[in-house]
């Protein structure tokens, strides 16, 4: 059997499309026990990612878009701390705690040796404080981490590690930093070893451990109400292994279930919806799978707890021929807790593969992988509409969807606007999001621009009525010439992305011959618009043009006398 599951183990690295899911269904595929935890631990060393430094120089704006080497859209770097400086090892999960009395804000970032407590109250000066190694000295590359109150919940997966229990305050007055800690407490009820990862509910006091080596993967129920003394509840193992989970007092559209606490469980191959409210006899109300299904890894609801966006981990990797690899969301319809129904799905510009999202004020922050922290505003539901509106990739090698390097974890909850990213390579992250600059294109965004530091060539933008942009820069070549520049393409809530055409040959009427006009393809235009009369302008010559790509913030000159912006 070792040596099987070795042969197995390395047909899966070679072949990224061949790996398989712990699902029940796949885990017949490899005439497998299904749960079976030797077949997880193969798939968790596969996520093992080089090391790889990235020396901070100080905060940098994005502009142009880059900050530093990191490519950006609307996203600031404040801080970083490389894993050198954190500790070492690999990066894996990340949350985030804020001491409400003193305002001082702290990064929770895990690693496969430990836990690293970093204060990031001056994101700029990030402190690292200290490390709370891991139960027995043992390594993982899935350790995961949340908090309840003033204390944080530590699990690690494939190994006998247990849940860790560490009072925050003991970071309030830290002498000689950095410090080795020591947990206040490691719970190890019901026989609780190994756990993929744990999920808190704040509002009941209770944990749930999943992917755990009890309850057959599924829910480990944890009353930590009594935050240093965690007591085992029950168990709900009845759609056997979890994978992470969302759970909360629902108050959302089915009123059969408003009320009650509610666990959204990502189950691999379904979102299974499970009741929780009796601790001592939790009820799965549905499960539901879904076209497209490769390994149902996370998800998150909408505020209106109507919608619960799903990341597929492995779905890019296994589409098949001529089936595009970009990174999908997939949006489940809870309307109805017993009869979900999937709306469909948003596809990404780029390949990456999707990992851990949360939507906060209309907005999900997804962390892809080698696509780094994506930021997309939530459209009509009903048709999975998404814009992405915000960037920061950090990871600079090319983005694949068959790469488990890059970004893990967003934790985009504090109320400072600050976001972080811990990335499996490179350590921590702090970044500030300018979501509050965008402004959805209106007909009143039609009229000239320009950049008055720059007087002497501008924008003609006409916003069309089918959600449609003409833009005609007016501008000039290399060699002094005037040129003329035609973008046309979509709107899409406050970005418009265009294809841009040069237009030359033409003469002075009435020698103008409309056969003498020669159009060739010039590259593209990004419009982002922060308000009435302000936007970014930015522009990406193609292969082959002689022009070097760059962006400007410009300013509403003059618009049509029938329009104006009403805000």
């Amino acid at each position: 059997m070792r040596k099987l599951n070795i042969i197995i183990f390395m047909a899966l690295i070679i072949n990224f499309t061949a790996w398989a899911c712990h699902t029940p269904t796949q885990s017949a595929k490899l005439n497998k026990q299904y749960p079976d935890w030797d077949f997880v631990a193969m798939m968790h060393k596969a996520h093992n990612q080089p090391y790889k430094g990235y020396k901070y120089a100080g905060p940098r704006t994005c502009e142009n878009g880059k900050a530093d080497i990191f490519a950006c859209n609307n996203i600031d770097l404040l801080g970083h701390l490389d894993l050198s400086q954190i500790g070492g090892g690999q990066g894996s999960d990340s949350w985030g705690w804020k001491h409400e009395a003193s305002g001082r804000y702290f990064a929770l970032v895990g690693r496969s040796d430990g836990t690293s407590f970093v204060e990031i109250t001056d994101p700029a000066n990030p402190v690292y404080l200290g490390n709370l190694p891991s139960t027995g000295g043992n390594a993982s590359a899935w350790r995961d981490v949340k908090t309840y109150q003033e204390h944080a919940y530590i699990v690690a997966d494939d190994q006998p590690h247990g849940m860790q229990v560490f009072n925050l305050t003991q970071l309030l007055d830290v002498q000689d930093a950095p410090k080795t800690f020591l947990p206040d407490e490691v719970y190890t009820g019901g026989n609780l070893q190994s756990a993929h990862n744990i999920v808190i509910n704040e509002a009941t006091g209770f944990a749930y451990v999943v992917g755990s080596n009890t309850c057959n993967g599924g829910l480990h129920i944890v009353n930590i109400q009594n935050p240093v003394n965690p007591q085992l509840v029950s168990c709900f193992g009845d759609d056997g292994y979890t994978h992470d989970a969302q759970c909360l007092i629902y108050d959302g559209p089915d009123a059969d279930h408003r009320g009650k606490e509610i666990c959204f469980a990502s189950n691999e191959d379904t979102i299974t919806v499970v009741d929780v409210t009796n601790k001592s006899n939790p009820t799965m109300i549905s499960r539901t799978g879904y076209n497209g299904q490769q390994y149902t890894h996370q998800g998150w609801l909408t505020a209106d707890e109507r919608y619960f966006l799903i990341d597929d981990e492995l779905d890019e990797l296994d589409r098949g021929d001529g089936v595009p690899d970009s990174t999908r969301t997939y949006v489940m319809d809870m309307m109805d807790l017993d009869n979900p129904t999937i709306t469909g799905f948003h596809e990404a510009s780029g390949a990456a593969i999707d990992h851990n999202q949360y939507i906060v004020d209309g907005y999900t922050y997804q962390a892809n992988y080698t696509r780094g922290l994506r930021i997309l505003k939530l459209g009509d539901m009903d048709s999975a509409e998404m814009e992405e509106v915000a960037y920061f990739d950090t990871f600079p090698d090319p983005d694949s969807s068959s790469n488990f390097g890059g970004a893990w974890n967003v934790y985009p909850f504090f109320d400072n606007g600050t976001v972080l990213i811990s990335d499996i390579n490179r350590g921590v992250f702090i970044v500030k999001p300018k979501l509050q600059q965008l402004a959805d294109i209106k007909s009143h965004h039609s009229g000239l621009w320009f950049n008055p530091e720059q007087n002497g060539h501008g924008l003609n933008v006409v916003v069309l009525a089918d959600n449609r942009m003409v833009v005609y820069w007016y501008t000039f070549d290399n060699n002094g010439n005037q040129l003329w520049l035609v973008g046309a393409g979509d709107v899409e809530g406050s970005t418009a992305t265009l294809d841009v055409t040069l237009v030359t040959g033409g003469l002075f009427p009435p020698n103008f011959n409309a056969a003498d006009v020669v159009t060739s393809n010039w590259g593209t235009f990004t419009l982002a618009f922060s308000d009435c009369a302000n936007m970014n302008f930015s522009w990406s010559p193609a292969d082959g043009v002689d022009f070097v790509a760059g962006s400007m913030d410009m300013t509403l000159f003059a618009q049509p006398a029938d329009i104006s912006c009403d805000e």
